[in-house]
């Protein structure tokens, strides 16, 4: 029942009534994935995704390979587009490959547009939260890519925190299970910068080093420093 839960609680469904929820819902499937399982790639797949617990690396396609530029957390909805009818001819394509051991729903893309196309009012809610994730997209990638290393990675510590608390539904849960090396890609840094931010941070007393694992001694001075960056200071003529 916790996937149930989660996703009337989602950005994207939280406007559906039960009933609404309920209709797709019993036709997907809960599935378990280890880590580095691809999760989704664009245009190979007739479901869409919803993200239950775990992370997932978001990648593109290029002509190096592979290249990872991000990490999505739940409950993000992987596979939208595909609800518009038509594939995409974009290049290159999105993929996503599990960065820990996950569970995810697998929505037959047919049970959710019936249920879309019998209730076209539906539509406004999902267009809405798509809208508003993009927002948050980007909004983080400016948090997570530009600035100094130590405020990226407080940025970056404080987005996971926030989720792992969300998830556990506990304000009392402080672990970030993510390895240093993790970090560094995904604030596209080197992994001695980063390393050495990290220690700043937990000399400071914010934060305690473990084995690919971060504990947040002190949330409240993470959040401070965390929402330091979003205050707007005007220059002075």
């Amino acid at each position: 029942m916790f996937a149930r839960d989660l996703i009337g609680k989602s950005k994207w469904f939280s406007a559906w009534s039960s009933a609404d929820i309920d209709d797709f819902f019993a036709k997907s499937e809960l599935r378990s994935y280890k880590k580095h399982d691809l999760l989704y790639r664009d245009y190979q797949a007739t479901e869409l995704i919803f993200l239950v617990e775990g992370s997932a690396w978001a990648c593109l396609q290029s002509d190096q390979g592979i290249v990872r530029f991000g990490l999505v957390r739940p409950s993000i909805v992987v596979g939208l587009s595909q609800l518009l009818g038509e594939t995409f001819s974009d290049e290159p394509c999105y993929e996503f490959y599990l960065a820990e051991d996950s569970l995810a729903l697998a929505i037959p893309t047919s049970a959710l547009k019936e249920r879309l196309l019998a209730r076209p009012v539906l539509w406004q809610s999902v267009a809405k939260a798509a809208i508003l994730y993009q927002r948050h997209c980007i909004k983080l990638a400016l948090l997570l890519y530009a600035g100094p290393t130590k405020e990226r990675l407080v940025s970056a510590l404080f987005q996971f925190g926030a989720s792992v608390a969300m998830r556990s539904n506990s304000l009392s849960t402080r672990g970030v299970d993510i390895s240093q090396e993790d970090l560094a890609i995904l604030i596209q840094a080197s992994r001695q910068h980063v390393n050495r931010a990290l220690k700043e941070l937990e000399a400071e007393g914010v934060i305690a080093l473990g084995y690919k694992r971060i504990e947040i001694v002190n949330s409240t001075e993470l959040e401070r420093l965390a929402l330091a960056r979003l205050m707007f200071k005007p220059l002075q003529g």
